[in-house]
């Protein structure tokens, strides 16, 4: 007798298995966790470096310069409620500079404020030619320990630390009268050196502004007066935020 089509041993076309319980479970778990991770993962590439600088107006304005040129790329920032535009009053306030944030790059520089002549007789720095007993802000001396002092410090917040050179003071007179009172022309090569000193012995990144404006000019050519570089090398071609903007795009992109 032929076996009927419902007997066991007819071959029975069943549908496919569904998956174990355990199985499902598995993959719902898989799944949840994928999703959790995405946010995060997009974050993390989303995630723009948070630059803090220090420094003086002069730095400022290049330092603004490269965040408008480098738009969200980096998000720039400045200590809030606090004015430090040379070493000795920036060391002395260190901790107010830095705040409470978390910083990915420091982007500093204090120089020529620390060469500008003043009075002696108060703690208040108040601008007095050095024809009538003004003396310097920072000495030499003074400017390097202070320097030290405040890469130790920037150190302890494992950010990436940049520091600017000091910008060209060949004319440093908008008048005659204030023509070797106020600062000394050239004085900035000498505090210059001394900085470069203090980053080479804490490994820190030297951004030569100073060199790249020099480049620019020929040997007995003209300058311009010390706080109108950014001008003159926007004419040249040759943006004085132009390092700037390379380091930090460097800088954040892990270089």
């Amino acid at each position: 007798m032929l076996p009927s089509k419902h007997s066991p041993t007819a071959p029975v076309n069943s549908p496919k298995s569904s998956p174990k319980p355990v199985t499902r479970l598995f993959l719902k778990l898989l799944l949840l966790l994928r999703l959790l991770l995405l946010p995060a993962a997009s974050a993390q590439e989303n995630k723009v470096p948070r630059v803090l600088f220090l420094g003086d107006s002069i730095h400022q304005a290049i330092v603004q310069a490269a965040a408008r040129e480098l738009g969200g790329k980096v998000s720039v920032h400045y200590p809030s409620g606090v004015v430090a535009s040379d070493s000795g009053t920036a060391l002395a306030q260190i901790d107010a500079l830095i705040g409470k944030a978390q910083w990915d790059i420091i982007y500093f520089n204090f120089g020529i404020g620390d060469l500008f002549y003043k009075d002696p007789s108060t703690r208040e720095i108040r601008i007095m030619s050095k024809h009538g007993g003004g003396v310097r802000v920072s000495s030499p001396a003074q400017y390097e320990k202070q320097l030290d002092g405040i890469v130790q410090r920037l150190k302890t917040t494992k950010a990436k630390l940049i520091w600017g050179s000091t910008t060209p003071m060949v004319t440093v007179h908008f008048f005659n009268s204030y023509q070797g009172n106020i600062f000394d022309e050239n004085a900035e090569q000498e505090y210059n050196t001394i900085a470069a000193r203090v980053m080479a012995k804490h490994k820190v990144a030297v951004l030569d502004l100073h060199g790249h404006v020099m480049a620019q000019f020929k040997p007995d050519e003209e300058h311009p007066p010390y706080t109108q570089y950014a001008k003159e090398m926007e004419k040249r071609g040759s943006p004085l935020h132009a390092p700037l903007v390379r380091a930090l795009s460097a800088s954040a992109r892990g270089e």
